[in-house]
């Protein structure tokens, strides 16, 4: 395994452009304790003023952390959240963007990801890539999504395209490491039809067998599966949380599924669907939960362009 405080220091002084004069914090929790540590330390040896925060794991992704966490988080320059449960759809987050902090998001890393797949990526080549297909999701005005003989159908109107590639240099910039994908906040209650997911889900991990979700209206109506209960159980939190939230497109060629969200979703040629929160994106809904799923090589069409076809960009 990389040594963790060497990865950090890469983290920080290439991905996020830190330098000494800044001041870093470290929101992390029990269980991802080693990460946050090699990250202070790194901040340390970069020359940054540095400061750990450790609590105990959220109970789920897309809630708030305690207030004087939040509170930290805006008057630091940068920010990197090695956590368990995601805080990147959080008001939080959103409120330390705009008072003008650099956030670094990491939901569910774990050390040996901290040293390789995703984090090892070429981003230069990760920007390239995705700059693409955001390019393509803001010119869009819908999207179609086929997987395992069954279409999904978006309205993207009105709605731009994020780029989420790892570099996070200037004020108030925000995303997740590792990186790698170009997404955007569908128009909400348009989503139509059933999306299969056969890589990842939020609360269950790599996908052994599929998980079929139906949707009517942009809300999730039936589920079929030997793991719809276990996405009934997750997105039961809110009365928000199984409306469609986030389309995403991966665009990291260094990206496995590995049963970790945080990099499944990054895998080049995937795409995938969120549920729950998404207005710290260009959304309306604000809901304490977002639960991901991932499709492995579904075809994508963005105003009937094909984009992504079996597990290749192909803009």
């Amino acid at each position: 395994m990389a040594d963790l405080r060497e990865v950090a220091r890469s983290v920080l002084v290439e991905n996020l452009a830190a330098e000494a004069d800044e001041t870093l914090l470290v929101v992390t929790d029990t269980e991802r304790r080693a990460i946050g540590r090699a990250l202070f330390e790194a901040g340390d040896d970069v020359g940054m003023e540095t400061g750990l925060l450790e609590t105990r794991p959220l109970a789920r992704s897309g809630m708030e952390p305690p207030a004087f966490v939040a509170a930290a988080m805006r008057e630091a320059d940068v920010v990197v959240c090695p956590t368990t449960a995601s805080l990147t759809h959080t008001r939080a987050r959103e409120a330390a963007t705009e008072a003008g902090a650099r956030v670094a998001t990491m939901p569910g890393i774990t050390e040996s990801m901290f040293g390789g797949g995703a984090m090892t990526a070429d981003y230069g080549e990760v920007e390239r890539i995705t700059a693409a297909v955001t390019e393509r999701l803001s010119a869009a005005s819908s999207a179609r999504i086929e997987s395992s003989g069954e279409t999904l159908t978006l309205s993207l109107a009105g709605r731009d395209g994020i780029a989420s590639d790892g570099l996070l240099r200037s004020p108030g910039e925000s995303g997740n490491l590792p990186s790698g994908e170009g997404y955007l906040a569908p128009v909400e209650d348009t989503a139509e039809g059933t999306i299969v997911f056969d890589g990842g889900l939020v609360g269950v991990g790599a996908l052994d067998d599929p998980l079929v979700v139906h949707v009517e209206a942009g809300t999730v109506s039936s589920v079929e599966g030997a793991y719809a209960d276990s996405f009934l159980e997750t997105t039961a939190g809110d009365v928000c949380a199984r409306r469609v939230a986030e389309l995403g497109l991966g665009t990291n060629p260094a990206a496995e599924i590995i049963g970790t969200v945080l990099e499944d979703e990054k895998v080049y040629g995937s795409c995938h669907v969120a549920f729950g929160d998404n207005h710290g994106f260009g959304g309306t809904i604000e809901c304490d939960s977002h639960v991901d799923g991932i499709v492995l090589e579904p075809d994508v069409y963005l105003d009937d362009e094909l984009v992504l076809s079996g597990g290749d960009v192909v803009v």
